[in-house]
């Protein structure tokens, strides 16, 4: 499977049960990377893309999605042993964070294969950062 997340400057995941920000070009962007394969996520993490054909909304994402299939990771635990790609944007900020990325992606055996800044709709610069497992 591959996932992605959104990170703040030091990994911030979310605060007090929901997202740090969000982003309407990131999330063009990440769509355009799934094309027609299945994306997962969670209910609270639906509301963000609307009413796509290939998005599957499951609690148990991280369970149930096949090899070839994305995920958008925020509010579920994840288990990183199954994944193959990592698809990471980072903010240019930093936000309060009770939920944190604390993957050491270089001892889960992943390398970066590109990085590229843009400009998002609410953020001077997002990163796009793309590891696949060694």
């Amino acid at each position: 499977m591959k996932i992605c997340v959104c990170l703040d400057k030091k990994n911030g995941m979310m605060f007090f049960g929901k997202r740090q920000s969000q982003d309407a070009v990131q999330r063009e962007r990440f769509l355009s990377l799934v094309g027609s394969n299945k994306l997962w996520m969670s209910a609270y993490s639906a509301k963000l893309f609307g009413d796509l054909p290939n998005i599957v909304v499951d609690e148990n994402y991280n369970a149930n999605a096949g090899s070839d299939d994305y995920c958008f990771v925020e509010d579920q635990p994840f288990d990183i042993s199954k994944c193959s790609t990592i698809v990471i944007y980072k903010w240019n900020r930093q936000y309060q964070a009770d939920k944190s990325f604390t993957v050491n992606l270089k001892a889960e055996g992943f390398k970066k294969i590109s990085t590229q800044d843009f400009t998002g709709s609410s953020h001077d610069k997002i990163t796009e950062e793309i590891y696949e497992r060694a």
